[in-house]
């Protein structure tokens, strides 16, 4: 269980401190972590996959110009709740700005590409409202972040492949074949039943870890990941 100091938000502290040699890797992080939720969400309100992309990009450049991350208080929670307000109010001071330049001219955009464009991927249409979609794209990428962890840490280890045979295990143990995957890495079945079991430990304990980065307490992980599961349920 990852121990929490007085001021936790680990990533959002260092992303905030200009003057670290890590505030450029952490605001990288941030930015792997939430650019998707966020260009869902204003896809949502836009329905405009370009108007989307330029918002995050203008947004995310407005935290570093204005040292917006400074005023994130850690005491009040979650960084994803400041960062989904913050949103949109910009959003709207976007549209604000956007009704003025129609009678008044317009002003270059700031762009910022912090992702590949292959990253960006579209989901379909539902109906799920902006905030829905921002709620389950945040929990998709999470999940995925820890997963590449989990894989990475199989791949130093030698093992990937008992990695890419047990994944199934990780999310659901009933129903699977323990047998199958037990000849398929010549182990007994009842080691392959442990070798699963140390690895949802793992990934259960590296998503704490993730979740514990934008956090200001333990009990804030809790629900965090209460959130995250919920979010698919919708």
């Amino acid at each position: 269980m990852p121990h929490f100091e007085t001021t936790q938000w680990t990533l959002v502290v260092a992303a905030a401190d200009h003057g670290s040699a890590d505030a450029q890797q952490a605001l990288s992080q941030l930015c792997e972590k939430y650019w998707q939720p966020l260009f869902e969400y204003a896809r949502r309100r836009s329905r405009d996959e370009a108007t989307a992309n330029d918002s995050v990009q203008a947004f995310i450049a407005r935290l570093i110009e204005k040292d917006s991350l400074k005023v994130a208080d850690a005491e009040r929670g979650k960084f994803r709740s400041f960062l989904i307000v913050s949103f949109k109010r910009f959003l709207q001071q976007q549209r604000v700005h956007s009704q003025a330049q129609k009678r008044g001219g317009e002003k270059p955009v700031i762009s910022l590409d912090q992702r590949e464009e292959g990253d960006r991927k579209m989901e379909p249409a539902d109906s799920l409202t902006a905030e829905q979609e921002f709620q389950r794209q945040w929990a998709r990428t999470v999940l995925q972040l820890v997963m590449k962890q989990l894989e990475e840490e199989h791949r130093e280890q030698g093992k990937l492949t008992h990695f890419q045979q047990l994944k199934p295990f990780i999310a659901r143990e009933e129903g699977q074949n323990y047998q199958e995957v037990a000849d398929q890495l010549e182990m007994t079945t009842s080691a392959a039943r442990m070798a699963a079991s140390r690895m949802r430990d793992r990934f259960r304990f590296l998503l704490r870890q993730e979740i514990a980065q934008t956090v200001a307490s333990e009990q804030d992980v809790d629900e965090e990941i209460h959130d995250l599961f919920r979010a698919f349920q919708v």
